[in-house]
């Protein structure tokens, strides 16, 4: 789709820019009728000009136009401005533009003669002619080098750079085109409107296409922005691309929310009858044979293509996908599946050139997929990839704040709609211009202006156009908010447990997880595989982050060790240690006085073992064996300036205990454990029940209950000042309802990051992935696609977070949010 409509955007696109010597701006109705007359045949676009001094410093000030001073054909007014400069009409003005051969325009201005339009005798370094040929008298001004013609004719004051167009035009061989006089008379409340041939436009690479005869419209321009609106009207008398769309209701055109941010560019068009619109498209390429529709489109509202670097991707959007899934069962055989998503090779890749050219000239759609109710088409599989994975993390059009600006200018509805991306409307630009002017238009960066969208609706015999393209500024972008996907690493066999992120040696995050055949993995925030380890036995919940000489290490526990490796993989010195009894519970860690003076605690069973960082068994701890089996893994908990062991038995029975062992509140009540684990809230011990009662301890023992009005999966975590629970769909942090959409859920996670704590939850069955912060807003960019629960933590720069998080069943993902 790279050069679909490349020329009639590219014209369109640039109106302002044939502007931006000349023009001017108020809010006077202007006249009409006379100066009409006096348009040179041919011409490519006529300005209707209320007040020069205004428009021109518009056009000073738009970051936009300022870019094109010295590129044809703008360079030839501006470094030979020095007439035009000296103009000052006190009514509207016509300016024209007619192109004499591939590299040179020019230029004619036409306004009623009145006493101050032109004084010669004010100025310096000025020749003036009288020139008499074939009868006609007109005189050649030369001012500064720059040589122009003028006459005035009937009162009117016309100048051209042309001789032969001034000579044409004293010889009333002007427009005379019956659509131009209907678009000329058009009424317009704006003071600067422009109208446009409707030339044959570039719709590939080898073929133009005659698209409208005539547009009108009205240009809007601000110092970040552009706006053109009008219509454009096509004529029945010659073929003209337009026509197509006759008896066509506009569809919602909704593939901004699939088209990846990457793209450079996207075309869509819609339509309400598919049959028609295919006859209508034979019809226009001068087919003769009744060929027979395919009922694929049938069921189709919205198709089009979208450009990449490489390559472009062809989709359709169904009203009903069943139908559809149903029209192209006997084209698709299933090749792949990514991220849940079927990839099936497809037969018939000339089908949409076939089809609907000439806005589609794709002939490699080797490959289609489903994403809701769009179905994608693409040349390869890496493509196809990338698309679902942009899609999944919404790091889409939809999503962008850029687009957000530009859909203001827009309907929601249209026959046509055009986008180029990233600023790669310099490419079609240069079409308009000589080989040595694409050189310099490539040259040129317009990296701030990230969207221009350029929409047609038809109505009856005409259509409304709408061109709108917008810079976006420091402040836009930086609240844009976008989650990106760093990488994707598939690990030798299938995911177990969860990925998580922890702090690296040199401030550096690392992803550490194990696979089912419990190799344990060690990855580097850009997705090298660092190293690899075989544990022989799966990890018990989570690892743990320690420091042991000024060094980074992890921690954890399997069903028969405990061990304790540095940053390159190697075993700390006295581990890991080996157990004859199976280790019941996954390891705890406590640093009482944050010193990493630390305590690892190991439970087999009843017993607690505690060992210090040597690997030694730490001596004067006096509760070594509880009266039941340790329901939980024993947590530390301070208050005040009290240490606290809490060390819960699945007979029920709570020891709150001191750093020795010793008990330090008596519990006098048994309690039927979850699986939450023990928190502190208030200065009191939170015990969570199996029938949802939280009970509360304080500090002297004394017990109150609470019933909890909540489902079975109900679940509670505090953290700091953060507290979060969830009940069912209904995520409340600090007390603020997140209402999540109906699914099954991951038990809500908290991290503190950069003093904001953040909770990461993940629904399982869509696999999407939210992350909120302390206010419980849903952060921008989210929820992305992830299977498992997801880990949080610093990225490299200010606001920075990573996000790490399982994918397939043999994969794991790493996003970067800002």
């Amino acid at each position: 789709m790279g050069k679909n409509l490349g020329k009639l955007f590219t014209l369109l696109l640039f109106i302002p820019i044939f502007l931006g010597i000349f023009g001017g701006c108020d809010k006077t109705p202007p006249k009409t009728g006379t100066l009409m007359d006096f348009v040179p045949q041919n011409a490519t676009v006529v300005f209707k000009i209320s007040n020069f001094e205004d428009l021109q410093a518009d056009i000073e000030a738009s970051s936009l136009l300022s870019k094109f001073g010295k590129t044809l054909p703008y360079s030839f007014f501006t470094e030979k401005k020095a007439l035009l400069k000296n103009l000052h009409p006190s009514s509207q003005s016509l300016f024209c533009i007619n192109k004499v051969n591939d590299s040179l325009s020019a230029y004619t201005f036409i306004s009623r003669q009145t006493k101050n339009l032109f004084k010669p005798d004010s100025l310096k370094n000025r020749t003036i002619e009288t020139l008499t040929l074939d009868g006609q008298s007109f005189q050649r001004i030369t001012l500064d080098k720059e040589i122009a013609y003028s006459a005035i004719i009937d009162s009117v004051f016309v100048v051209s750079s042309s001789q032969q167009l001034l000579q044409d035009i004293l010889k009333r061989k002007t427009e005379r085109d019956e659509t131009f006089k209907k678009v000329f008379n058009l009424p317009s409340s704006n003071g600067f409107t422009a109208l446009v041939r409707g030339n044959k436009v570039a719709l590939n690479d080898s073929t133009k296409i005659a698209f409208t005869s005539w547009s009108a419209l009205d240009v809007t321009i601000a110092p970040e922005s552009f706006k053109a609106t009008g219509i454009t009207l096509a004529t029945d008398s010659i073929p003209q691309l337009l026509n197509v769309f006759k008896g066509q209701v506009p569809q919602q055109n909704e593939v901004s929310a699939l088209v990846p941010t990457d793209a450079l560019g996207v075309i869509s068009f819609t339509f309400n009858d598919a049959e028609n619109f295919q006859k209508n498209l034979r019809n226009f390429r001068g087919e003769k044979n009744t060929a027979q529709t395919t009922g694929i489109f049938g069921s189709v509202s919205e198709a089009g293509s979208i450009q990449f670097k490489t390559e472009s991707a062809v989709f359709i959007k169904s009203i009903d996908a069943s139908l559809t899934n149903d029209a192209l069962a006997r084209y698709v055989s299933e090749k792949s599946e990514f991220r849940e998503i079927k990839i099936s090779s497809f037969s018939e890749p000339q089908l949409f050139r076939k089809t609907f050219s000439p806005f589609i000239d794709s002939e490699n759609a080797n490959y289609v997929f489903q994403l809701d109710n769009f179905f994608v088409f693409t040349e390869s599989e890496i493509t196809a990839q990338q698309i679902i994975s942009d899609f999944q993390i919404n790091n889409t059009l939809k999503n962008t704040s850029y687009f957000e600006n530009t859909a203001t200018d827009l309907s929601t509805a249209s026959s046509l709609l055009i986008f180029k991306m990233k600023g790669e409307f310099s490419e079609a630009i240069s079409g308009f211009f000589n080989s040595k002017s694409k050189k310099e238009i490539k040259n040129i960066s317009f990296e701030e202006f990230p969207l221009a969208a350029l929409q047609f609706s038809y109505d009856r015999n005409f259509a409304h156009l709408t061109l709108s393209c917008k810079e976006a500024g420091a402040a836009v972008k930086s609240i844009l908010g976008m989650v990106t996907e760093k990488f994707s690493l598939k690990l030798e066999s299938a995911v177990l447990g969860d990925p998580q992120l922890i702090e690296g040696q040199n401030g550096n995050g690392n992803i550490v997880v194990q696979d089912m055949n419990n190799k344990l993995y060690f990855i580097s925030e850009s997705g090298k595989i660092l190293w690899t380890k075989n544990l022989g036995s799966s990890i018990l919940g989570k690892i743990e982050e320690v420091e042991i000489l000024g060094s980074k290490h992890i921690a954890f526990a399997t069903k028969d060790a405990f061990n304790i490796l540095d940053r390159n993989g190697k075993d700390a010195k006295g581990f890991p240690i080996k157990f004859k009894d199976n280790v019941t519970q996954p390891l705890s860690v406590f640093d009482y006085d944050n010193n990493r003076n630390y305590r690892f605690v190991i439970v087999q069973g009843k017993e607690m073992l505690l060992y210090d960082k040597n690997g030694k068994i730490v001596k004067g701890f006096n509760f070594n064996k509880a009266k039941s089996n340790i329901a939980q893994s024993p947590v530390h908990i301070r208050m005040g300036n009290k240490d606290y062991i809490v060390v819960a038995e699945e007979s029920g029975k709570l020891n709150i205990l001191s750093r020795v062992g010793k008990s330090r509140v008596s519990v006098s009540k048994n309690f039927n454990f979850s699986e939450i684990p023990i928190a502190e809230e208030d200065n009191t011990f939170v015990v969570i029940t199996k029938e949802n009662t939280k009970e509360r301890i304080s500090q002297d023992g004394k017990i109150s209950s609470q019933k909890l009005d909540v489902g079975s999966n109900y679940w509670f975590t505090i953290l700091g000042n953060t507290k979060v629970t969830l009940d069912d769909n209904k995520l409340r942090i600090n007390g603020k309802l997140a209402e999540l959409p109906l699914g099954l859920y991951t038990k809500p996670q908290l991290f503190n990051i950069n003093r904001n704590s953040y909770t990461t939850i993940t629904e399982t069955q869509e696999k999407k992935v939210y992350v909120f912060d302390k206010d419980g807003s849903l952060l921008n960019g989210f929820p992305v696609y992830g299977a498992s629960a997801a880990t949080i933590g610093e990225g490299n720069g200010k606001n920075v977070k990573t996000i790490v998080v399982k994918g397939d069943a043999d994969a794991i993902i790493l996003y970067s949010s800002n």
